[in-house]
């Protein structure tokens, strides 16, 4: 199944950053999927303190981000309806 790509402006990104427990957390994986098809659309791994971004999406589409720790200590993170700014 192909991936519909929306029309209109990709001049956006998403940003944020990691914690274990509160305290920065550069051991985990930070995966980016559409909910309008949910297929993932890019992988990240955090800087040193913790923080990833993802450039060039689409201010029209929204986005779920989930959060794999590394070490499989902990249940993965999701963050849903993330609109890029």
């Amino acid at each position: 199944m192909l991936q519909e790509v929306s029309k209109g402006p990709v001049i956006a990104a998403i940003k944020g950053s990691t914690k274990k427990l509160g305290e920065k957390y550069k051991d985990s994986l930070v995966v980016l999927y559409s909910k309008k098809n949910l297929h993932p659309l890019a992988v990240r791994k955090p800087d040193e303190n913790g923080n990833y971004k993802i450039l060039g999406l689409n201010t029209s589409d929204k986005y779920f981000v989930v959060a794999f720790d590394s070490s499989n200590q902990l249940n993965a993170v999701i963050q849903d309806n993330v609109v890029p700014k």
